[in-house]
């Protein structure tokens, strides 16, 4: 019995242990719930824009197993979320800007098909403008990604591939930033 619980003891001391993460004044949770299934947190990072370094957010990426490797997360078929705590107001033309040059930075020359345009612009329809405190959700799941501000459902979208291409705006060839990537997939922890 005394060998059996030492056995258990080096076990749980050699257990990663994941905590919530704090950035820039924000923390966010270790774990995030989708449908009952817990995901953890992979990588945190912080969006900035202009010259100036102006801090817009800070995102947080969440996955049933820790990944370093975008390729491997987006061909996964397992849930994945995508958290936003936006320190920086931007009204709603500013949001549609964003969604819009992700758009272009991910899809120009062909790189989305044209089946998934209409679900995208009922997304930039939908998102509303952003200040400082509120949050945005991606949930991505195998039948396509359900879009929250701050708890609200903005929409549900059955589309596998306009999911696909909303996260490797984070994670993919393209990001918003080389370093907020390097944060979300735990490459780059400074």
């Amino acid at each position: 019995m005394r060998r059996m619980l030492m056995s258990l003891f080096v076990l749980l001391c050699m257990a990663p242990v994941v905590s919530a993460a704090t950035l820039e004044g924000v923390t966010l949770p270790d774990t995030f719930t989708v449908d009952g299934q817990t995901l953890r947190l992979n990588g945190i990072g912080l969006r900035t824009l202009t010259i100036f370094n102006v801090r817009i957010y800070v995102a947080a990426l969440y996955l049933q197993q820790p990944s370093h490797d975008a390729q491997q997360i987006l061909s996964s078929p397992g849930d994945k979320v995508i958290l936003l705590h936006f320190l920086h107001s931007g009204s709603k033309a500013d949001v549609e800007k964003e969604y819009r040059l992700g758009e272009a930075n991910n899809c120009g020359s062909g790189g989305c098909d044209p089946a998934d345009q209409a679900d995208f612009e009922r997304l930039v329809a939908a998102a509303p403008a952003v200040k400082d405190g509120d949050t945005s959700t991606y949930i991505f799941t195998s039948r396509g990604v359900r879009v929250l501000a701050n708890g609200a459902l903005v929409g549900d979208f059955a589309n596998k591939d306009l999911a696909y291409h909303l996260l490797a705006g984070f994670i993919g060839d393209h990001p918003p930033s080389p370093s907020l990537r390097a944060h979300l997939l735990g490459q780059q922890t400074d």
